[in-house]
């Protein structure tokens, strides 16, 4: 169940209103005809945690021994999108001056 947390990029203390306001940010920006595939990895994980309740229960029966671990944890790193950037000057001189 973490992995839903992951993927919607929220925090396991978020209120209601911050994991829908996440959701509907997550949707505008994968939207089925972009991405089809990120649009339901997402609302699944919106379907799992929407409701107070459900992340209750997810807290309470979080470990389950019969859960793949492996599979767990390659959909969390799918979740994650990497991006590129480039380093300022400040990082740079930063890196360079030793100590």
């Amino acid at each position: 169940m973490l992995k839903n947390y992951i993927i919607l990029g929220v925090t396991l203390e978020s209120t209601d209103a911050e994991i829908r306001n996440r959701y509907l940010e997550l949707v505008k920006e994968h939207t089925p005809e972009k991405n089809p595939a990120r649009f339901q990895q997402i609302s699944e994980a919106y379907e799992a945690i929407k409701a107070q309740r459900n992340r209750i229960e997810s807290q309470l029966f979080f470990l389950q021994p019969d859960e793949d671990w492996e599979n767990a944890l390659y959909a969390m790193a799918r979740s994650i999108a990497i991006t590129r950037r480039r380093a300022t000057l400040a990082e740079l001189i930063q890196e360079e001056t030793p100590g």
